[in-house]
């Protein structure tokens, strides 16, 4: 439950996109009103390693209380601001929110691939789904509400006590592996202080420039596929369901697929889920889902566990960050839809390259340590 609010703030935001552009911000452009999820993408993940540093240091639930609490403040400050006051819709949604979600994501989704060394996958992808579920419901009363008497304040309100019960709820539930408990010796700090640091291996490198870029390109129709919707005169009930059906597709796309990782392998599954993401709503779950076990594969011991995952969700938020503003900006005035379609198709279809290439690299590798040692164990992403 505690994942459920990222991924509500993820899926959901093309409501607030198109109220915002068409309503309460109506004197901004899209591209202007896309920066306020960028913002919340940046700090939510661009700054994951901040929550990975506290989750490795021992303080994995206390960053998921304090970011719990920061999140509902900011949205009860949200439904406080005015109409054509944008700077109000920024800090309260785009700054407030996105600390809060950084401080709650990160740990949360670490606790999980710690608490299990097989099915890890299935695992991750089973609480990954709690987010495209949360979406149907956010979405819907979002919508409802929105255009309804009750408005915009009372309709974030209402967001509001639903996200605090189901955060009160996750946090008496979460519990952390003792081994992430204990902050690191001393001593062990000077005795690995030769060993490179993880961010340097090339195809973790890789697949973190890959996140980048489907982060770029992917959440095109996040943002503004409701817009597209209601600018193509697509019947109103329709629209403001589409990101419903959208989320549908992603909770399979998020169970299904940690299972097929867990038996085939993160990458192998990654890879033609990227390369395939035509079909967004199941497979743009998929690759959320999938990330960070490819992730957690290419480190079979475990080290530093928290920070890898950390700097591994960097890169997208800083893509999340400047892609819909970017695409936005393709767009137009005119709303050009199908500049900004082919862009993010372009985008996404190259960053699958830079995935065949850290496979490729990791097999390459681990065979030549395994001609040379006794074979070790090796992850799914090397044994297929």
């Amino acid at each position: 439950m505690d994942d459920e609010e990222p991924g509500v703030q993820i899926t959901a935001f093309g409501v607030f996109q198109d109220f915002y552009t068409r309503e309460w911000l109506n004197n901004y452009s899209a591209s202007t009103i896309s920066w306020i999820g960028g913002v919340t993408y940046f700090f939510e993940l661009g700054c994951a390693p901040i929550g990975g540093k506290l989750y490795d240091t021992g303080f994995g639930r206390v960053s998921v209380w304090f970011g719990s609490f920061l999140s509902m403040l900011s949205f009860f400050l949200l439904s406080h601001a005015k109409p054509h006051q944008y700077y109000q819709v920024l800090l309260s949604q785009g700054v407030g929110m996105g600390i809060g979600l950084m401080l709650v994501f990160g740990p949360s989704m670490t606790m999980v691939s710690d608490h299990f060394n097989t099915g890890r996958g299935l695992a991750m992808g089973i609480v990954a789904a709690a987010s495209p579920v949360g979406a149907i419901v956010f979405t819907v009363v979002l919508n409802h509400l929105f255009h309804s008497s009750i408005g915009f304040t009372w309709g974030i309100r209402a967001m509001g006590f639903m996200s605090l019960g189901c955060f009160i709820v996750g946090n008496a539930l979460i519990y952390t592996p003792r081994k992430a408990n204990k902050p690191t010796p001393v001593s062990s700090l000077t005795a690995t202080a030769t060993v490179p640091a993880p961010i340097w291996d090339l195809p973790y490198v890789l697949i973190l420039i890959s996140g980048f870029l489907w982060a770029l390109g992917a959440n095109t129709p996040n943002f503004y596929m409701q817009l597209y919707a209601g600018m193509r005169n697509v019947d109103q009930s329709l629209v403001y369901n589409s990101f419903a059906i959208l989320s549908v597709g992603s909770i399979f796309g998020r169970i299904l697929p940690g299972w097929m990782a867990d038996r085939w392998g993160a990458a192998n599954v990654f890879i033609p889920s990227l390369a395939a993401l035509g079909n967004y709503g199941y497979l743009f779950g998929t690759i959320i889902s999938i990330y960070l076990p490819m992730i957690r594969d290419l480190t079979p011991d475990g080290t530093n566990m928290g920070r890898r995952m950390g700097y591994a969700l960097s890169p997208i938020g800083f893509g999340s960050t400047i892609g819909p503003p970017i695409i936005g900006a393709i767009l137009s005035g005119d709303f050009l839809w199908w500049r900004a379609i082919v862009c993010s198709a372009v985008i996404v279809l190259s960053a699958s390259c830079f995935n065949v290439a850290a496979r490729q690299i990791y097999i390459s590798r681990t065979r030549m340590s395994a001609a040379q040692t006794t074979p070790p164990k090796c992850p799914h992403i090397v044994c297929t």
